[in-house]
């Protein structure tokens, strides 16, 4: 998978911007508050979404922080390329919406957003994986507990039945239910 660009319609202080990416690495840098970290956090946002806090986790959440100053509706989009075809996801803020769209641009149409086809766009990757690998924010370079508890499942997985296909964790605790 790679980037190859992002439009945000409205996040946090971004309006109508689009930022392109080139082959190899790319480095965001900028002053103090120039938007380095909502970027940071659009990317994460379009891969993976974002939940709405309720009650008093509602005031701080990332929703509510990133909120659009202007246009409340749609955050954006981002293209990304997978085996030579190009999708776009497109996500927003409206509540009833927490699923992303999908569109396949190389064959001009829309694809399901299944958990399947997401897990093959992000190549098997979830938030907490990409949060503790490819994306580690500013002073966040310590694994938090959830990568912790993904490596010794997936240890364990491998060790007991030498596939990923298996979760033994899950299959223990429905076992057990």
């Amino acid at each position: 998978m790679r980037l190859l660009d992002l439009h945000i319609d409205g996040f946090g202080k971004f309006h109508d911007r689009t930022v392109r990416f080139e082959d190899g690495m790319n480095l965001v840098y900028g002053k103090n508050e120039a938007g380095k970290s909502t970027l940071h956090t659009f990317i994460r946002c379009m891969l993976f979404g974002m939940e709405r806090g309720r009650g008093r986790a509602a005031r701080n959440d990332l929703f509510t922080r990133f909120e659009p100053w202007q246009n409340k509706g749609a955050y954006g989009g981002i293209r990304l390329e997978k085996n030579g075809i190009i999708y776009r996801i497109e996500r927003n803020f409206q509540k009833d919406l927490k699923v992303p769209t999908i569109i396949d641009e190389t064959a001009g149409k829309e694809v399901e957003p299944t958990k399947s086809f997401l897990d093959f766009l992000l190549c098997g990757l979830t938030e907490t994986t990409y949060n503790n690998t490819i994306s580690i924010g500013q002073l966040k370079s310590a694994t938090d507990s959830g990568m912790v508890t993904e490596l010794r499942n997936y240890i364990a997985n491998m060790n007991t039945t030498g596939s990923m296909a298996l979760n033994i964790t899950k299959a223990t605790a429905y076992l057990k239910n």
